[in-house]
């Protein structure tokens, strides 16, 4: 599994200063999103991150999207699908096989995010959602990409559920989920069992990973991995069970966001490290277990009356 850092950690420092962090911490690559690059150029601005990134020793794992193919306005969803596709054949040029994003956002309160998304979609908008992302599919399969669907607050897939219905309207192999607990523990309280990414089986594409604590209907992220409501070893261990090939780790909170990085991309590998050597210790207990069944005093009195 390869273990990305997601550059919105450091939207307030240059992107060189991700891939430099990036590769004193021993990352496996960079999410790139639009507050590092300008969507409007992005096959120059692509190919720019790219080349800094090898410079680095640190490749770009996926290019972010945002998406307007859920609301009203025709022009305004086949420009934003346009874009997309566009924002595809960037990261293809450089053998990124991955973006990520999501479809736009419906919204009554900023403040409430229980209250957007997912609570306001009709039909329709499930429909045009799914029409945007099996064109996006059949696109990004001709370059060798995959799209990435982001369970995001505001958007119609802002809850696992959600996302589990779009993309089984959408049934194409290349457009897969990212799960983001984080993102959905306020709006759904079954998206706080890590059970319901049991959902998302076969289609779990990449992974986010923050923590956080509810502040009335939005997430506080002013808090470490580790910390916040969230049972991340939990979410971490079963995400790895379902096979996720990435798990993008980001710092949303205020501060200097360097601490709290560093301490996060040690807990994912001491998280996985813990899971591998549990595994090992629960092989060994039950082959203790069955030798003991095998010599204990039923064996030896069994073995005793066979007559040999």
């Amino acid at each position: 599994m390869k273990l990305v850092l997601h550059s919105y950690t450091f939207r307030r420092y240059p992107l060189r200063h991700v891939f430099a962090v990036a590769a004193r911490h021993g990352w496996d690559g960079v999410e790139l999103v639009h507050f590092h690059f300008d969507p409007a150029r992005v096959e120059t601005e692509v190919a720019a991150a790219a080349a800094l990134g090898r410079r680095y020793g640190v490749g770009v794992h996926c290019v972010g999207y945002t998406g307007d193919f859920v609301g009203d306005d025709p022009a305004a969803r086949t420009a934003s699908l346009a874009l997309v596709e566009r924002t595809i054949s960037a990261a293809a040029e450089q053998g990124i096989e991955l973006v990520n994003g999501w479809s736009g956002t419906l919204e009554r309160d900023p403040d409430d995010w229980r209250v957007n998304g997912s609570a306001l979609a009709e039909q329709v908008h499930y429909e045009r959602a799914a029409e945007g992302y099996r064109r996006l599919g059949e696109y990004a399969a001709r370059h060798g990409v995959r799209v990435g669907v982001e369970v995001y607050p505001g958007s119609v897939h802002d809850t696992v559920a959600g996302t589990a219905k779009l993309l089984a309207m959408v049934d194409h192999p290349a457009v897969v989920a990212t799960a983001d607990p984080g993102n959905a523990y306020v709006v759904s309280p079954a998206d706080r069992d890590p059970a319901v990414l049991d959902q998302l089986a076969g289609r779990l594409g990449y992974f986010h990973l923050k923590n956080l604590r509810p502040d009335g209907g939005r997430a506080d992220f002013n808090v470490d991995t580790a910390d916040g409501v969230l049972d991340n070893y939990a979410w971490i261990t079963k995400a790895d069970s379902l096979g996720v090939p990435a798990i993008c780790v980001e710092y949303c909170g205020d501060g200097d966001p360097h601490p709290p990085i560093a301490r996060a991309g040690d807990y994912v590998r001491d998280c996985l490290a813990l899971r591998a050597d549990l595994a090992r210790r629960h092989a060994a207990a039950e082959t203790a277990a069955a030798g003991e069944l095998a010599t204990g005093p039923a064996a030896l009195a069994a073995a005793a009356g066979s007559g040999r």
